[in-house]
């Protein structure tokens, strides 16, 4: 049992006690660190300027003034805003790009330059406001373009305009931050810093969002051009925080400190270069950079996968490849929708937004997620239509140009229709697995009872088959124990099954399962249960095919035992008295076939190389009164031993191909090949007799019955001419030692 599974079994009392030391004060104190930064910053917060009026975006990249608090603006909403008037006199234009929260999403070198122009001026009239109180002058342009100048007296926010989102944004932010503390001080271990790395991350960001959402457009100029560059180096920090998880999870793969080295310096050095570049071609490669590393650890999953499978593992897997499809389905819209600054202002206010809540999401609800399997599926294919929505959405005001409104609604439509056209096969296809039937279950028991009842030795074999077919799990292995009922174990991770005791009954052994249908859910009492009853259908199954086989055998003593005595003596006694010599040779071949006869019944298994010897024998001397010559060939890469049924139905085919040849063929020279390879049987009879066309045959009782024994080994028959006289027929058994059907 692993250390990780060990953990799930302790006393609920060793838990607690375990976090009653330092490390409850340690997680205490870093959150009290972390809420008296966030503290500190609303205090901050709340001493910028407070903007009473409210703008938004046009779709020609104008701002119109859409609401005001303060009677100065109020007979002004529905103007254009058209700059800002500086001291000098001199007005500075202000446009669409004025209105982006955060300079990491400005992709264009003209927007970057106007946004960076605006921003400094606006935030100069601040730094003036604050030391002397200086109003701030709007130029506004109504629909009839007249202008118009006007003075807008500001104050600070306090503590009551900072709003309900920025507080839920932080309490949010400081949740993730410390969910990734508590797994890192329950376990200091590299996998568990990555973890903590990218709640950290997250939480960073969705802080930076909550300030840059209160602060809006009169944020100081010093706090906006910071913002950006920590938030690169938070994104290429969570690009290698991903690859470090994937390297050591859920086992440390070879090299992983290698590994985990690389991926933090490749995201330094793409991070370094993006922010030195210029403004798109830095931006584009850093979210290729974003790109690169979390395929890079999507790559490294499936490999731990392949080595070993785990079911958190798979989920962070899916989850991963969720959170980049949608990553890259944004940059692509921000990139692209360059001239609609409406649409782009909406993806970049809220699709980012909604995109880290998501991802922070996946990390603090990812172990509960693995435990309820409807709720993933539903999880997955949401933000896969979300994904989906997004794309369409691109598509249909980049190529058609459509209004937002008109484009949202078709985009959503669409999505829609796709999620129920596509959830069935998902749900069938990705998420579950075929269930076994009853009738396969049955069918199965009744195979593992006929297979055990020729080769027990097999028992772990099938029994760990069955298991597998059944529960699917992720981990199986043998355990040496007296247990006598199946048990689920670590809270539904893991499933004890007994061992039936029917080869060795001194020796207790058992078959533990982890992590049924691949993770995706737990082990059940009902399935401890199903386990139980398997165990002893195949256990009663055995016991009732050993008491028929006994029978069976003691039956066929009897009937040897009778044919040997009696009509043996019989036909021992006319071969003496026959008349003449043919009558007394024929009456000694018979006196042969009935040897053959009660030897096959009286013994209880023959070997192939045995059996191969009396059928040489017997072939050769029938050969040998026809005047026939034989040619005899016998390999076989293993010796199995044949149970009366295998050898009753072979020497019988033998026998009725041999005989065709003598009766029908009128052969000279007849050659047997009896080869085994690989579990293949393999019997083929050839004769330069006067036989043709083989598909033209009646087939009576004698082809017949070749034909119904070769069917009751598993096999297939067939004859076809030889291109220089004869017949030949190949009897083909492609698994012979697997169990014949019913």
């Amino acid at each position: 049992m692993s250390q990780d599974d060990k953990l799930l079994t302790l006393p609920s009392s060793l838990l607690q006690s375990r976090w009653m030391g330092w490390r409850l004060r340690l997680v205490v104190s870093v959150v009290m660190l972390c809420a008296l930064g966030i503290f500190m910053g609303s205090r901050w917060l709340s001493q910028q300027a407070h903007a009473s009026w409210d703008m938004a975006a046009t779709p020609t990249g104008r701002i119109t003034l859409t609401s005001a608090d303060t009677p100065t603006l109020a007979p002004y909403i529905g103007w254009e805003v058209q700059g800002l008037r500086q001291a000098n006199g001199l007005t500075v234009p202000l446009d669409a790009v004025a209105l982006e929260t955060s300079l990491r999403w400005v992709a264009a070198n003209q927007d970057v330059e106007r946004f960076t122009q605006q921003r400094q001026a606006l935030s100069d009239r601040l730094e003036q406001w604050q030391l002397s109180q200086l109003p701030l002058d709007l130029v506004l342009s109504s629909p009839q373009r007249t202008s118009a100048v006007v003075s807008v007296h500001l104050a600070p926010k306090g503590w009551a305009h900072l709003g309900w989102r920025y507080w839920l944004l932080s309490l949010l932010a400081l949740a993730v931050t410390s969910v990734g503390l508590i797994v890192m001080v329950a376990g200091p271990q590299w996998r568990n810093a990555a973890f903590l790395v990218l709640t950290c991350g997250q939480g960073a960001h969705i802080y930076l969002m909550a300030l840059d959402g209160a602060l809006g457009p009169l944020s100081p100029w010093a706090f906006a051009s910071t913002e950006s560059v920590l938030r690169v180096c938070l994104d290429m920090a969570t690009g290698a925080a991903l690859i470090q998880v994937a390297a050591w999870h859920p086992k440390r793969m070879p090299g992983a400190h290698w590994v985990t080295a690389a991926g933090w310096l490749l995201a330094v050095g793409l991070g370094g270069l993006g922010l030195t570049m210029s403004s798109s071609i830095g931006w584009w490669m850093t979210q290729a950079s974003c790109l690169l590393a979390g395929g890079l650890a999507i790559w490294l999953m499936g490999y731990n996968l392949k080595r070993s499978p785990h079911p958190i593992t798979l989920l962070l897997r899916r989850l991963t490849m969720v959170t980049l499809l949608t990553w890259a389905a944004l940059s692509v819209s921000i990139g692209l929708a360059q001239t609609h600054i409406d649409i782009r202002l909406g993806v970049t206010q809220y699709g980012i937004l909604v995109w880290h809540l998501f991802f922070a999401t996946q990390l603090v609800l990812t172990p509960y997620l693995s435990r309820a399997r409807p709720i993933l599926q539903e999880f997955s294919l949401l933000a896969a239509s979300s994904t989906v929505a997004a794309a369409f959405d691109l598509l249909f005001v980049a190529v058609f140009a459509l209004g937002p409104f008109a484009s949202m609604a078709l985009s959503l439509f669409l999505a829609l229709g796709s999620y129920v056209l596509v959830r069935r096969w998902v749900v069938t296809h990705v998420f579950n697995r075929d269930p076994i039937t009853t009738e396969r279950l049955f069918e199965r028991l009744y195979r593992m009872a006929r297979e055990l009842e020729r080769r027990p030795d097999r028992l772990e074999d099938v029994m760990q088959g069955l298991m597998r077919e059944l529960f699917d799990p992720l981990e199986t292995e043998w355990l040496q124990s007296d247990v006598q009922h199946s048990e689920v174990k670590a809270h539904g991770g893991m499933l004890l099954v007994p061992l039936p005791h029917l080869t060795t009954p001194h020796e207790h052994k058992a078959f533990l399962l982890k992590h049924a249908d691949k993770g995706r859910r737990l082990f059940t009492d009902e399935d401890a249960r199903l386990s139980d009853r398997i165990v002893d259908q195949i256990d009663r199954a055995l016991r009732y095919d050993r008491a028929v086989e006994q029978g069976r055998s003691e039956e066929r003593m009897r009937l040897a035992q009778d044919l040997h005595d009696d009509i043996g003596a019989r036909l021992l006694t006319l071969m003496y008295q026959a008349p003449n010599p043919s009558i007394e040779e024929y009456i000694r071949h018979t006196l042969q076939d009935l040897k053959t006869l009660t030897r096959g019944l009286a013994v209880q298994s023959h070997t192939l190389a045995d059996a191969a010897s009396e059928w040489k024998r017997d072939v050769s001397h029938r050969l040998q009164v026809a005047h026939c010559e034989l040619d005899w060939h016998f390999a076989s890469d293993q010796n199995p031993e044949l149970s009366v049924v295998q050898w009753s139905a072979l020497t019988r085919i033998l026998r009725e191909l041999v005989n065709n040849t003598i009766s029908h063929a009128k052969a000279t020279q007849v050659q047997v090949n009896l080869t085994m390879v690989s579990d293949c049987v393999q019997l083929v009879v050839t004769d330069n007799g006067i036989g043709r066309e083989p598909g033209n045959w009646t087939h009576g009782l004698g082809l017949g019955g070749v034909r119904k024994r070769v069917k009751q080994l598993g096999g297939q028959v067939t004859w076809h001419e030889v291109a220089s006289g004869g017949i030949s027929c190949e009897v083909l058994v492609p698994q012979f030692s697997g169990l014949p059907p019913s």
